[in-house]
């Protein structure tokens, strides 16, 4: 078999996966966190989030949005911490402590 031919099964074999692909995962909110800031990060916006400051113009999208937008410093961080682990989130606008529970993350301002 020519390369050519052998380019040209491989090149539809190769199209068809990616449109079958592109049929499964439309509209799906699929993501790939491997990173362990993303994925504290991922698990801290799962929960019902909780202030203690006192900051009023601070409402719960703004918060989502400096979470999402910083990554965890681990080493100023004590996850290990019983019953719920501590995390020191630096973004560009504030820095985070934030305690994680198993049902609420409380979040400090620094």
């Amino acid at each position: 078999m020519s390369f050519l031919k052998r380019l040209y099964y491989y090149s539809s074999g190769f199209v068809i996966g990616i449109i079958f692909l592109l049929f499964i995962f439309n509209g799906k909110r699929a993501s790939c966190n491997y990173g362990p800031s993303a994925r504290v990060i991922d698990n801290i916006l799962t929960k019902e989030l909780t202030l203690e400051s006192n900051i009023d113009n601070l409402n719960n999208s703004d918060l989502i949005e400096i979470i999402s937008n910083g990554r965890v410093i681990f080493n100023k961080s004590e996850p290990n911490n019983k019953p719920c682990g501590k995390y020191y989130i630096e973004s560009e606008s504030m820095d985070l402590i934030i305690i994680n529970c198993k049902n609420e993350a409380i979040i400090k301002i620094k």
